[in-house]
C-alpha cells in the first residue's frame, strides 16, 4: 500500500517494513537476542525468534529489490543479548543478504559495548528525501520522517466489550511511526491525535484502520 507525504511516496509493506523511491528499505526494532537476555535473569524463554527474524527480512530485502537497508534503531535488545550466536547469526545474515545496511542507533543499542561489523552504525540519515531517526522526538518537525521506538499498536473495536489489538504504522503529520519488526516484542497502544492515520497489516496486505473503528 502506498501513501503520500507531501512530494514522497512511502510503500507500505506487509513485512512491517516501509520502502521509499530510491529503493530504500527500512525496518526497526528487532530487538534481537532478547531470549538471551531473559534467560539470563532466569526466565527460560527457548531461542530461535532472532534467527526466523533475520531470514524474513532477508525474504522481504529480496522481495522487493531493495537497494539498501537501514534498520532504523534497537536491532539488539541489551549487552545480555549480544551473544557469540547472535554474533554469528549477524555475520552470516550480512553475507547473505548482499546490500548495503546501515544501523540507526537506537536507545538499546546504544546500550552495548560495542556494535558488531558491517552494520555502519550513525545517529540518523537521509535517503531519497525522507529523514530516518529512531526515537519520534527526534525528528525535524519541519521534514518528512520515518521514525519506531514506540511499537505502535491500534486497538479497533470488536464488539461493545472486546477489542483487537494489532501492531501498526502509524502516520502522524509528516512522520511515519514504524512497528516493531521483531516477533518477540511488545507494544503500546497509542493515544489517539487529531489527524492520525492508522495501517494494519493482518496478511498479507496493508490495510487503513478507518477512524471510526479505532479505540485510543
Amino acid at each position: 500500500m502506498n501513501i503520500q507525504i507531501q512530494d514522497q511516496t512511502l510503500q507500505l509493506l506487509p513485512g512491517m517494513g516501509t520502502l521509499l523511491e530510491d529503493g530504500t528499505l527500512i525496518v526497526a526494532d528487532l530487538h534481537l537476542g532478547k531470549a538471551s537476555a531473559f534467560q539470563a535473569k532466569g526466565l527460560a524463554i527457548p531461542e530461535g525468534d532472532s534467527e526466523v527474524d533475520l531470514k524474513r527480512l532477508t525474504e522481504i530485502c529480496k522481495w522487493n529489490q531493495a537497494q539498501r537497508l537501514v534498520v532504523n534503531g534497537d536491532l539488539f535488545h541489551s549487552p545480555a543479548g549480544l551473544t557469540p550466536e547472535i554474533e554469528r547469526l549477524i555475520e552470516m545474515w550480512l553475507d547473505e543478504v548482499r546490500i548495503p545496511v546501515q544501523l540507526i542507533l537506537g536507545n538499546h543499542d546504544r546500550k552495548l559495548p560495542r556494535i558488531p561489523h558491517g552494520l555502519d552504525p550513525v545517529d540518523s540519515v537521509t535517503y531519497g528525501g525522507v529523514h530516518i531517526v529512531h526515537d519520534p522526538k527526534d525528528a525535524p518537525k519541519d521534514a518528512i520522517s520515518v521514525t519506531a521506538h514506540w511499537h505502535p499498536v491500534v486497538k479497533i473495536a470488536d464488539g461493545k466489550r472486546t477489542s483487537l489489538r494489532l501492531p501498526c504504522f502509524l502516520l502522524r503529520k509528516n512522520s511515519l511511526i514504524l512497528p516493531a519488526f521483531g516477533s518477540f516484542t511488545g507494544g503500546q497502544i497509542m493515544d489517539v491525535e487529531e489527524g492520525d492515520r492508522y495501517f494494519v497489516s493482518p496478511g498479507e496486505d496493508v490495510l487503513e484502520v478507518p477512524e471510526e473503528l479505532i479505540r485510543g
